[in-house]
């Protein structure tokens, strides 16, 4: 009986943290929201995640009217393709070193949420 209670006293805490994370996400977001935040990359003021990884943005692809939903790289072919899938209902084919479009693709409808290459031997 004791080990009963044990576990439930273990999994009450641990659902009392989790309750603690989730609404310091929740006030993350409204504080988000409330500087102007749309989820665009541009304006995102996500955790800084590029000067944790010493990424940065070299280059700048630009051509959609909608957010974008998916991106990517073509085959082993092709490395310097890649293709984006957004919600103004186009994918585009993109020269990644040039950050020319080389194709876009009108769709039927705007509800794609993802892109992909045939990844050819």
């Amino acid at each position: 009986r004791r080990a009963g209670k044990r576990k439930e006293q273990v999994l009450t805490a641990k659902m009392d943290e989790a309750k603690q994370k989730l609404q310091a996400l929740k006030d993350e977001l409204s504080e988000l929201k409330a500087k102007g935040n749309n989820g665009c990359f541009e304006t995102a003021n996500a955790p800084n995640l590029a000067s944790s990884n010493n990424m940065k943005a070299r280059r700048q692809l630009r051509g959609h009217f909608g957010k974008v939903y998916a991106m990517q790289w073509a085959g082993s072919g092709a490395a310097e393709e890649l293709v984006s899938a957004s919600q103004d209902g186009k994918l585009i084919i993109w020269n990644a070193n040039t950050t020319l479009k080389k194709q876009a693709i009108p769709l039927r409808s705007s509800w794609v949420m993802t892109c992909a290459f045939e990844q050819a031997n």
